[in-house]
């Protein structure tokens, strides 16, 4: 198995229950076969860069696959004719993958991240407090 990564642009104004059928309809192709989903994101609704058929707004997912490449050309094929598909790209990142190893290095990445911020977020409040008591001070 190849690891995969697919990033899929939906309109922004699909119902739910269309928008849970399409996502379960193009797990369902990652996972013949013993593929496997090893992370997915939902973004949410964001404003696109430019216009593509007149959307402004879009839905994006993201997925970081294990799974064969006849799984993922029929993937290809099928975002390829789904009307509710604005965009997609997906890209091989690995010959082979230990979905195992990927999916703890993947929450590494994750917490680390989520430090990260916490970090960020302290220093801001830290930084405006001093900034509300000097301004106390004058």
């Amino acid at each position: 198995m190849r690891e995969y990564e697919a990033m899929i642009i939906a309109k922004a104004d699909l119902p739910e229950a269309e928008l849970s059928k399409m996502v379960s309809k193009w797990e369902t192709i990652i996972g013949a076969d013993g593929g496997q989903v090893v992370k997915k994101e939902t973004w949410g609704v964001r404003r696109l860069a430019y216009p593509i058929n007149k959307q402004t707004r879009g839905n994006y997912f993201v997925y970081d696959v294990a799974t064969n490449q006849a799984n993922i050309h029929e993937l290809e094929r099928i975002l390829k004719l789904e009307e509710n598909v604005l965009r997609s790209m997906v890209i091989k990142l690995a010959d082979s993958v230990n979905v195992e190893a990927r999916r703890l290095e993947l929450q590494k990445q994750a917490e680390a991240a989520a430090q990260r911020a916490a970090e960020a977020a302290r220093e801001k409040a830290e930084a405006e407090s001093l900034g509300a008591r000097r301004g106390q001070e004058d």
